[in-house]
């Protein structure tokens, strides 16, 4: 019977433990809730998370006030007052050819040139390498514009690559 008695005592222990784990977590889950529908404007109130609460909205505060003097900073130097680029003039446009001399050079060779590429330069009165090869600053500033590609005659070096094959034409003709 005192065997019985001890196990009986055993099994009320565990389940009061279990039930005191339990509630425990139980407790801890809804205070979390109850702190999460606070407002900013509360304390926690637990330890030491309020005096952690103030030194976060003192440096938030701080972070506004930063973010306010850049703002005014840049008020200054809107993109509105950059001043204006350049306007691309007709007399920039590079001498036209009426039509090609002789037979048309076959400007797609040129890397960056397509056949859409090559019927506007055709348009544009651009038949030969050495016109692109003798092309100036403002002449590619003007094709540029007018091709809708800024920036593409340079970076696919176009002027380089019509005076090589300009003079392989020349070599090939002075063979001939």
């Amino acid at each position: 019977m005192g065997y019985l008695f001890f196990q009986i005592l055993i099994w009320i222990l565990l389940a009061f433990g279990l039930g005191g784990i339990v509630g425990w977590l139980l407790r801890g889950f809804t205070h979390t809730f109850q702190d999460d529908e606070k407002g900013d404007d509360d304390t926690i109130g637990r330890g030491d998370d309020h005096i952690m609460v103030a030194l976060l909205r003192s440096e938030l505060n701080d972070y506004k006030r930063r973010l306010r003097a850049l703002e005014s900073a840049t008020e200054a130097t809107r993109p509105g007052d950059e001043k204006p680029k350049r306007e691309i003039s007709d007399e920039w446009r590079p001498v036209p050819q009426s039509a090609p001399k002789g037979q048309a050079d076959d400007l797609k060779k040129v890397r960056g040139i397509g056949p859409k590429i090559e019927q506007t330069l055709n348009d544009l009165g651009i038949f030969h390498y050495d016109q692109i090869a003798g092309l100036n600053r403002e002449n590619i500033l003007w094709l540029n514009n007018h091709l809708h590609f800024p920036g593409r005659i340079e970076r696919e070096q176009w002027v380089e690559q019509t005076r090589v094959l300009a003079k392989r034409r020349v070599g090939q003709a002075k063979r001939a």
